[in-house]
């Protein structure tokens, strides 16, 4: 069992090659739940509700690019921002072939790692908003220094949205018993392990109030929202 705590750059490698691994079928994965197109439905409905067109957005971990349609339509410039090589290949095609939007920027892959991004900026042009869809955030154990650095790309009054995994106790002995135990005794942060092949994924369940607590330097809490049976929250923040 890998030890989390050990290495960070050990778990962001291991959960860059699993969605190398599942990138040409995860759409398909996505397509097979009703829900999951009813709550991404939520969150371009909250999403577009708060920036106009024309202003910057950053798709952070954007995947194989299923939010570009409906960014592109809100005539939003996008910085999309996706690690797994072969999950931004198929956004970038999807682009071309499908949306030929002129206004997206894909990342180079040495650009789409934030933990440097205090160090080297990505990209010169502070964004108005920040969307994270469908459960990035859980991917990332130092969620302190992501909001840090999501802070140094974002300008006084951008919005920062996010789809996180609903963190309640039933769910939590659901998905990994043990560790939910650990997490309630020793204080520890929750993980889980997902497996597919020879892939691992580590994924970090952060509850609401330790987004609000990592985050609140940097962005001031204005609301989050139980998504039905889902088992997502959205959350919304606004830089300071």
């Amino acid at each position: 069992m890998l030890q989390i705590s050990s290495d960070k750059s050990l778990v962001t490698k291991l959960n860059i090659s699993y969605y190398d691994e599942i990138a040409n079928s995860y759409n398909e994965i996505l397509n097979r739940e009703n829900s999951n197109k009813v709550v991404r439905q939520q969150v371009k409905e909250k999403f577009t509700s708060l920036l106009k067109p024309g202003q910057w957005v950053l798709d952070f971990g954007g995947g194989t690019g299923l939010d570009l349609e409906w960014l592109t339509a809100s005539k939003y410039n996008i910085l999309f921002c996706e690690p797994s090589v072969i999950m931004k290949e198929q956004a970038v095609q999807y682009n071309n072939s499908k949306l030929h939007n002129s206004a997206i920027l894909f990342l180079d892959r040495d650009k789409t790692d934030f933990s440097t991004w205090h160090a080297n900026l990505p990209f010169s042009q502070k964004v108005d908003g920040i969307l994270c869809n469908f459960g990035v955030v859980n991917n990332i154990p130092d969620i302190d220094l992501l909001f840090k650095n999501f802070a140094l790309v974002t300008k006084p009054g951008g919005q920062f949205v996010a789809l996180f995994l609903d963190r309640s106790f039933k769910k939590m002995w659901k998905w990994h018993r043990r560790n939910t135990i650990r997490s309630f005794v020793y204080g520890t942060p929750f993980s889980m392990y997902v497996q597919h092949k020879e892939h691992q994924q580590v994924v970090f369940v952060h509850s609401v109030k330790e987004i609000k607590k990592a985050a609140s330097p940097f962005f001031a809490y204005v609301s989050h929202d139980c998504l039905g049976e889902s088992g997502f929250i959205l959350i919304h923040l606004v830089r300071k």
